[in-house]
């Protein structure tokens, strides 16, 4: 071969989606489940990209339990992360402003493609992703649309241009990414209810 790569290969305009597994959360799981469908029981649901399903208040890191105020320290810690990882080492030491909500979704229960305005970073928690079915049928896979509108046209002969990509939801994982990524929830085909919670952080000193 006559041709040699000079300086490597760069990746532009790349959108990262980061996953994290917080340690020891099995309590924190099974309490955030508990004060969910306790709430589920005694509240009327918001209708926003659900069809189906039950969506809470935004509200749900001030309820008071012990275990949405550990969720929201990961949040903040995940955050931390993300944002020296994508500044090149510098941390955003402003104030944040956090949002988040419980999303309950039985049987074909999914949310529409949408993203999430004047927010920074938004991610979502999985406390209960319901029972296995094969990873063909995507049950609750969370999607990702290819944010370069022109990028489908590319006649790639491995149709990744313009390809989405999806990942298959674990229990006790967070994913955090960009909030203005479009995004959606296939359809939940298992049995039982799978249960997250979304949410958004807002940056309040950007001057």
């Amino acid at each position: 071969m006559d041709l040699k790569f000079n300086n490597g290969i760069t990746l532009c305009w790349g959108t990262p989606v980061f996953a994290f597994k917080p340690e020891n959360d099995e309590s924190v799981i099974a309490e955030l489940k508990r004060v969910i469908l306790e709430r589920k029981a005694s509240h009327q649901g918001l209708h926003k990209s659900n069809f189906g399903g039950w969506h809470s208040s935004d509200d749900l890191l001030t309820w008071p339990s012990p275990a949405t105020q550990k969720l929201q320290g990961w949040i903040v810690e995940a955050f931390k992360l993300v944002t020296q990882r994508t500044g090149q080492g510098a941390a955003y030491k402003g104030q944040v402003h956090l949002t988040g909500w419980a999303n309950v979704n039985g049987a074909l229960d999914s949310n529409d493609v949408h993203n999430h305005p004047q927010c920074a970073w938004s991610g979502v928690y999985y406390i209960d992703v319901g029972t296995p079915v094969d990873d063909a049928e995507k049950s609750g896979f969370i999607h990702f649309m290819d944010p370069r509108p022109g990028a489908g046209m590319v006649p790639d002969p491995f149709a990744q241009f313009g390809k989405g990509r999806e990942f298959k939801p674990i229990t006790g994982q967070m994913l955090l990414f960009p909030s203005w990524l479009m995004h959606g929830v296939r359809p939940y085909r298992g049995e039982g209810e799978r249960i997250s919670v979304a949410f958004n952080i807002t940056l309040l000193d950007l001057m």
